[in-house]
């Protein structure tokens, strides 16, 4: 009996997805089948994350992951209550309800303003601002009521400043204001969650083959002209990510076309995998295997110069 391709991945969907219910602890119920957002990832042919994502309304919340968007979420105030249940985390530390789900706060930077929250197993770090928008349909009812009943007590409008009444706040000029949280991704984005995570230690003394403005551009085996070769591919608040280029190379051919043509080194990259090396300074955080099909080589923004247009009257002075 010969499988058809959609068959083959169906049976390797179904294999993947009924390890991970079981080591999370799920019943192979139909129920489960039916809902499981996991198991319709598996079967588009996207692979699990590294760790479990978060929930957001109960359910697996992967854009948070692997996406570098701004969310517009719900969030409660931090406390410690919840800490025993929150994941990853230890008893006493201080949680925050997001979408329903407990994240664990980092570092408070500004209180009840903004925090730096982690989820999870994950070694990365989100940031949950409160935004502050104008209501003007609300801001012109006010106004109006204003107009129509000039000696009307309006209680959001007492004293002297800015006052706030939850999540509103109405200024000095009668303007309405409404709050809403934002949460979005610190340092680097989170594409590279869907491989293998490895130890990074082997790749602790490497030393930057070429700069450019931004800094390392490739990084190689120190005191060699030949080894192991990493080219920066990203850079976030810094961090920067390396991919690596292959087998051995040549330093000395490399640093050409590092100079002129880094799309033709990145297009150079083949085989089923890519190792992803993420650092700050010269030094490893992580390095993850990423199935080379997954990883985004046409986004990579790897810092090409641009240049402004002279305008037209720059040589009549």
């Amino acid at each position: 009996m010969n499988f058809s391709d959609r068959e083959k991945q169906l049976i390797r969907a179904a294999f993947a997805w009924g390890q991970i219910a079981q080591k999370e602890g799920f019943e192979l119920s139909d129920l489960e089948i039916e809902k499981s957002v996991l198991f319709r990832r598996l079967l588009a042919g996207r692979p699990a994350l590294a760790f479990p994502p978060p929930l957001r309304h109960g359910f697996p919340w992967y854009e948070v992951i692997e996406g570098r968007n701004e969310f517009v979420v719900n969030a409660s105030e931090p406390s410690p209550d919840c800490s025993i249940i929150a994941p990853g985390s230890k008893p006493g530390d201080t949680c925050i309800l997001i979408d329903g789900s407990l994240w664990r706060v980092a570092k408070t930077v500004k209180p009840g303003q903004e925090y730096l929250v982690e989820w999870g197993a994950y070694p990365i770090q989100w940031r949950l601002r409160k935004h502050w928008q104008v209501n003007y349909e609300m801001t012109q009812q006010l106004h109006q009521f204003r107009r129509d009943h000039p000696e009307a007590e309006i209680s959001l409008d007492q004293g002297n400043g800015q006052r706030e009444c939850g999540e509103l706040r109405v200024d000095d000029e009668h303007t309405v204001w409404l709050s809403e949280w934002h949460l979005s991704r610190v340092g680097l984005s989170g594409w590279i969650w869907v491989g293998n995570i490895e130890d990074p230690a082997e790749y602790g003394n490497l030393s930057p083959i070429y700069e450019d403005s931004r800094g390392p551009l490739l990084l190689g085996e120190p005191g060699q002209t030949r080894g192991v070769t990493w080219l920066r591919v990203e850079q976030a608040e810094g961090e920067s990510r390396f991919i690596r280029l292959g087998e051995t190379q040549d330093y000395r051919k490399l640093i050409p076309s590092a100079m002129s043509d880094l799309e033709e080194l990145v297009q150079c990259v083949q085989g089923e995998t890519i190792q992803v090396m993420d650092c700050r300074g010269l030094q490893p955080m992580r390095l993850v295997t990423v199935p080379t099909h997954l990883a985004p080589l046409e986004e990579f923004d790897l810092g090409r110069p641009t240049f402004d247009l002279v305008p037209d009257n720059a040589r009549d002075s």
